[in-house]
């Protein structure tokens, strides 16, 4: 019976660790991110820096709903070394996020505007403004829009997630999550 007691956890909990794990290296999980202190990190060999967010520039085009905030957050991007940027390209998302936990992705809805001169391409992976991969040590701007509650809008934290081994079946993606100040 003692052995039994002994035992009964292990034979639980293992199959549920290995499951947990097989699911996190395959990037059916998002990771947890890690709190950025600042405006910039590093995450699989890439400089990251938050530039701002901006809140209802709609430049001419028709306004969101009603109760509905169109938010603009900028980032600069540097590899240091072409397979960093082979790793942006292979796969990199984003996600704003309320304290709440409430998540919402980018829109392509408003993205004819021009918010950057040589701005990159996030569309599946981040890469250069003719969707190839960012050289080693080359700074590029990417720009995302979302659309999220005008209550929160002000309030937006953003996920950045990006693979750390390039294999599309095992990314091990790794996350970081900002905080931006407005742009002026």
């Amino acid at each position: 019976m003692a052995a039994l007691v002994v035992l009964f956890p292990i034979m639980v909990g293992w199959p549920y660790l290995t499951e947990t794990r097989e699911v996190s290296e395959r990037g059916l999980v998002r990771p947890e991110p890690r709190v950025v202190e600042g405006s910039t990190a590093t995450m699989a060999g890439s400089e990251w820096e938050v530039l701002g967010y901006l809140v209802g520039y709609v430049e001419g085009q028709t306004p969101p709903p009603k109760g509905v905030e169109l938010v603009d957050v900028g980032f600069k991007v540097t590899p240091e070394d072409d397979d960093a940027g082979e790793l942006l390209n292979a796969y990199c998302r984003f996600r704003a996020m309320d304290e709440d936990g409430r998540t919402w992705e980018p829109t392509t809805e408003y993205a004819m505007r021009d918010l950057s001169e040589d701005q990159g391409v996030t569309m599946s992976g981040c890469s250069d403004a003719d969707a190839a991969p960012i050289p080693a040590g080359k700074e590029q701007t990417l720009v995302l829009s979302f659309l999220v509650p005008e209550d929160v809008a002000e309030e937006l934290g953003y996920e950045v997630t990006v693979t750390t081994t390039g294999d599309l079946d095992r990314p091990r993606p790794q996350a970081l999550l900002f905080e931006a100040d407005p742009l002026e």
